[in-house]
């Protein structure tokens, strides 16, 4: 979207190559990750790991020996992430063809108006929209926002699905990794680093952390205060007293 500013209408597709290149290359890292934990797992159906939309699910599949909500199984979340992900695509291809049509028929009018600071602003607005456009103005003013909406609403689903998934395999650093998938396109990269880590159920990774830091505790403990000597008593050693001082006369 950020790249489309800087083209105009003969070189639209530059940026559309490049980005769909960039999708297909996270989409096979992820597609093989997953793949493989299905395997190591013994998850069946992993031909969902290659399927677009499905994959998202099948994320959820992968890390549903934990849960971000303990009533809720992460797979139902990941199955509403794929959902909304799937309307999101078809919302914005909606969109787009819209706005196209919108520019070839020279309905969108740009305007300058003076904003904060006196700063000039520019933006776009609709004139003379013939009755058979009348579903692209309706998307060009309204489905936008819908989007938005859709779109805050994935993001949510998408914190709590990767969330799961990455305290499974990445459960010292599933923060981390989900905060960065989540900001960047990236999760599939991390997703196929993390493909030969073993499941586990965060809890009782906890669980045992919190035991292992118990025993060095007990073990600091033992070496650096049973051997302290002032908490030995001086008085109980045989010392010159008892041999030739005073007991010895």
């Amino acid at each position: 979207s950020i790249s489309l500013r800087f083209v105009n209408a003969d070189s639209i597709w530059v940026p559309l190559l490049v980005g769909a290149l960039c999708f297909l290359t996270v989409f096979v890292f992820q597609a093989c990750g997953l793949y493989v934990i299905a395997g190591h797992e013994g998850y069946k159906n992993r031909w969902m790991a290659f399927v677009p939309f499905v994959n998202t699910y099948y994320i959820g599949v992968c890390g549903q020996k934990n849960r971000t909500f303990r009533s809720v199984d992460t797979r139902w979340l990941a199955l509403a992430a794929a959902i909304l992900e799937f309307l999101l695509v078809i919302g914005y291809i909606v969109s787009y063809v819209a706005q196209f049509k919108l520019v070839d028929a020279g309905c969108v009018y740009e305007v300058e108006e003076l904003g904060a600071y006196g700063l000039p602003v520019t933006s776009y607005v609709l004139r003379n929209v013939p009755a058979d456009l009348a579903w692209a103005a309706w998307c060009y003013e309204v489905l936008g926002y819908i989007l938005v909406a859709f779109d805050v609403v994935f993001i949510a689903l998408q914190v709590f699905v990767l969330s799961a998934f990455f305290q499974t395999y990445a459960a010292r650093r599933y923060f981390l990794f989900t905060l960065t998938s989540v900001l960047f396109p990236v999760q599939g990269i991390l997703i196929f680093i993390l493909r030969n880590n073993k499941g586990m159920n965060y809890r009782d990774f906890m669980r045992r952390e919190q035991e292992r830091q118990y025993r060095m505790y007990q073990q600091y403990q033992q070496q650096n205060f049973n051997q302290n000597p002032y908490n030995q008593n001086p008085y109980s050693r045989n010392d010159g007293y008892e041999q030739g001082g005073y007991n010895g006369q």
